[in-house]
Formats: structure tokens, C-alpha cells, sequence
């Protein structure tokens, strides 16, 4: 199984967070000490889910909108 270090993880969760490119987050070291790997994890599952119901709604527009100009 690969295994990702409480670093890898919260590397993700920023990348999954920030929105646009040319911004930097900034986080706290601290919180490599303070979240447990299962917590970082279930963070970071969390906002994956969120993206993908983000996505969906767009999804959904361009099919109506092709659906209209067939």
C-alpha cells in the first residue's frame, strides 16, 4: 500500500485548497505535529469529494448546452 507522510498529505490538502495558481496558502508547521495521518487523510478525501460535486454542475451545463446546439 502507498503510504503518503503527514508532509505528502498536507502538500495535497493545500493544492486541493488553493484555487488559483499564482496564490500561495501558507499553513502552519505546527500542524504536522498536531493531525494524526487518518485525520490528514480523511481531510483531504473530504475535499476531493467536494471537488467532484463541484465539478458536476458544469458537467451537467455543457451537456444541456450541447444537447440545445444538436
Amino acid at each position: 500500500m502507498n503510504e503518503q507522510t503527514k508532509e505528502e498529505l498536507i502538500s495535497e490538502i493545500l493544492s486541493l485548497i488553493n484555487t488559483n495558481d499564482s496564490n500561495t496558502i501558507d499553513f502552519n508547521p505546527n500542524y504536522i505535529e498536531y493531525f494524526e495521518i487518518d485525520e490528514l487523510i480523511e481531510i483531504r478525501d473530504l475535499l476531493l469529494g467536494k471537488k467532484e460535486q463541484n465539478k458536476k454542475p458544469s458537467r451537467d451545463l455543457i451537456d444541456d448546452i450541447f444537447d440545445k446546439c444538436s
